[in-house]
């Protein structure tokens, strides 16, 4: 029963490592469409500055049922935070 408890502790362990290595993809791969979201708006607004952090909450992200916004908003300040 000890040895499946160390097992299972290990493999806890891995899954974190995993998620945290597939968040870092996301928020690497959100920063790109960051980018071409801001040379987009910049072509149409070039006075403007835009705000990354907004544009990481609003800007970059797939259509979504309005009933997932927190959700959504929640996933991303805390991706933000780590």
């Amino acid at each position: 029963m000890e040895e499946l408890r160390k097992e299972l502790v290990e493999l806890r362990n891995e899954l974190e490592k995993v998620e945290y290595r597939l968040k870092k993809l996301e928020i690497e791969l959100s920063s790109y469409s960051k980018e071409e979201l801001k040379n987009e708006l910049k072509k149409e607004h070039p006075d403007l500055e835009f705000d990354d952090d907004l544009l990481e909450l609003v800007g970059t992200q797939p259509y979504n049922p309005v009933e997932k916004d927190k959700e959504i908003i929640r996933e991303i300040i805390e991706r933000l935070i780590r």
